[in-house]
């Protein structure tokens, strides 16, 4: 009989091309418990940066766009030893300095050069120039006051309304166009001796990376991949520029400020693992309490994952420095070179070793974090899991990152333009219902909130503000900064939840583990928001055989699987670890 022709009903796609899965990424992502740790991070992350440059010098700390210019001389085949950028930065410094105690002099603060420089060095007597500059201007304001006075009472001795009305109108345009650029020019001058007291380290440096994140977004939109400005300069810039800058030029707050990130990666990162762990393997939602447990009872091994390999790297390295040192001490230098010459394959493998590990460290460090959040296991797992995935299959995982970066870039410019459009509408709209003025007769609302522009941040101008509104601008600020964080709390939600999804790809296509699998260790009442409620065991009749009673006692819940045996004298609970299969047991003789 001829066969029967076979029609094809339909496609597994996930299964076809698993890289489908990280389409899951983005409605992971934005449930509400992950954005909530990941805002929580940020605010922690910020709130501990600026700490730290509070306690920093003015002289040590950042000029304006000097991580910039740092990333220029990186380019310049030119530059030795970072000697151009340190003459740069040291000059630049010099000259706010001066620009400094020249102010200082001109308002009458310090006539003494000598002490007007000292007085730059140190950042001081900036209150006076807020003081001074306030006089100067309410002095010139006054005066252009008085001037539309008098143009007003000229007006109202007109004969003809319509004459008087113009002269009114006219007197008013001229005030107008007086008083904004003084209100103007008053705040820049500000803004500009307060560049004596420096930009906050962590200011300079978040502000770098963030505008590495949007460059990559940008490049991924217009499809540019390589060259300047494109997906592989912005994303080598953020992870070579910005912390090589901060660890060669700031040392001290290098270490300090990577031992805070560790601490609130490994808290909040961790958890957000977590939960995206089992998102990902039971469509289950752990809570916050639950994530925020198991982030704790795994600090160490989050924290030292990513230390131990370059911990490693610096070991093995001292092999070859100890090598240089002993051949160049006098005497003994000579007959050490030929020793070394002859045992060179030493130093070779050293570097063997040191490659291999950072090039493991590299491509498998987004790797570590998931491996803890989803084996249960420690930072040597971690670290072993993630080099052996990405040295077993470099290209799917080159593939898988690729995929996650490009889809990430389009989900965080959606994000980023719902949160956009959110202030945009919530701004115009306020703005067309409130018609008051600020003193410098620009829009009030306006200057509260100058509204989102392409990097959403801005700047409130205290000096044209009464108290008032000054309170009311800071609280705008406060929900408006609020809302913008929503963006950077999805960045590293998708973060995690993206490499989370590359964890299991990867455990399964290295050691064929099924993608459901994960290690549970909490209790039902630890998941929120399950997409079922837990079954309840039930207890079968006195005769009924075990198989049966084992059957009907299976519970799936949202806690670890046990399965409930009961027989006519006795009842036994079996766990099952990681959704394995239970063995059943057999009631004894009766």
């Amino acid at each position: 009989m001829a066969d029967e022709p076979q029609q094809i009903r339909g496609i597994n796609w996930r299964e076809t091309f698993p890289f489908t899965h990280l389409f899951r990424a983005f409605r992971i992502a934005v449930h509400p418990s992950k954005l909530m740790l990941g805002l929580i991070a940020l605010l922690a992350l910020y709130a501990g940066g600026r700490v730290l440059d509070g306690l920093w010098s003015p002289r040590h700390l950042a000029v304006p766009g000097e991580v910039g210019f740092y990333e220029e001389s990186t380019r310049n085949a030119t530059s030795t030893s970072g000697a151009d950028f340190d003459a740069a930065r040291t000059s630049q410094r010099e000259a706010i300095e001066a620009r400094y105690a020249a102010a200082l002099q001109e308002l009458k603060i310090e006539t003494d050069p000598a002490r007007a420089a000292e007085a730059a060095r140190k950042a001081d007597r900036l209150g006076d120039v807020k003081d001074k500059l306030l006089v100067r201007r309410n002095d010139a304001e006054n005066k252009i006051n008085a001037d539309y006075n008098d143009a007003v009472a000229k007006a109202k001795n007109l004969p003809q309304r319509d004459d008087r009305d113009r002269a009114v109108h006219a007197a008013e345009a001229t005030r107008n166009a007086s008083l904004r650029p003084l209100y103007r020019t008053t705040y820049q001058q500000l803004q500009e001796a307060k560049q004596v007291k420096g930009i906050g380290l962590f200011h300079a440096f978040f502000a770098y990376e963030s505008e590495r994140v949007n460059g990559v977004v940008r490049a991924v939109v217009n499809g540019n991949w390589v060259g300047p400005d494109s997906v592989t300069d912005n994303v080598k810039n953020f992870f070579v520029v910005g912390p090589v800058w901060l660890m060669r030029h700031h040392a001290l707050y290098f270490v300090l400020f990577t031992l805070l990130f560790l601490t609130i990666w490994a808290i909040f990162g961790g958890a957000i693992a977590r939960i995206a762990a089992v998102h990902v393997a039971r469509d289950e939602k752990l809570s916050v309490r639950a994530a925020l447990a198991f982030s704790l009872g795994k600090f160490l091994s989050f924290v030292s994952a990513p230390l131990i390999p370059l911990v490693i790297v610096l070991i093995v390295g001292l092999v070859p420095l100890l090598a240089g040192v002993l051949s160049s001490i006098p005497y003994i230098g000579p007959v050490f070179n030929i020793l070394m010459g002859a045992l060179f394959i030493l130093l070779l493998a050293a570097g063997f070793v040191m490659t291999l590990v950072l090039l493991g460290t590299f491509g498998g460090f987004n790797l570590m974090y998931p491996t803890i959040a989803v084996e249960g296991s420690d930072s040597f797992d971690a670290i072993s899991r993630s080099f052996s995935y990405v040295y077993a299959r470099p290209w799917r995982m080159l593939l898988y990152t690729l995929v996650a970066i490009i889809y990430g870039a389009l989900c965080y410019l959606f994000v980023r333009l719902f949160i956009f459009l959110m202030l945009s509408l919530t701004h115009h709209f306020v703005g067309a219902g409130m018609w008051a003025d600020a003193p410098s007769t620009e829009p009030l609302w306006s200057v509260m909130w100058p509204g989102p522009t392409e990097r959403l941040s801005y700047d409130i101008d205290f000096l044209t503000l009464r108290w008032d509104q000054d309170l009311a601008a800071i609280l705008t600020a406060f929900w408006v900064y609020l809302a913008v964080g929503m963006l950077g709390a999805f960045a590293i939600s998708f973060y995690f939840t993206a490499n989370t999804i590359i964890y299991y790809l990867m455990r399964h296509e290295v050691d064929a583990t099924e993608l459901d699998d994960v290690y549970l260790e909490q209790s039902e009442e630890d998941f929120a928001d399950a997409t079922a409620p837990p079954a309840t065991a039930t207890a079968a009749p006195i005769g009924t055989p075990a198989s049966t009673a084992a059957a009907a006692g299976t519970t799936t819940g949202g806690g670890p699987s046990t399965t409930v045996i009961v027989s006519p004298t006795t009842t036994t609970v079996v766990p099952r670890e990681n959704g394995s299969t239970p063995e059943k047991t057999e009631p004894p003789p009766t």
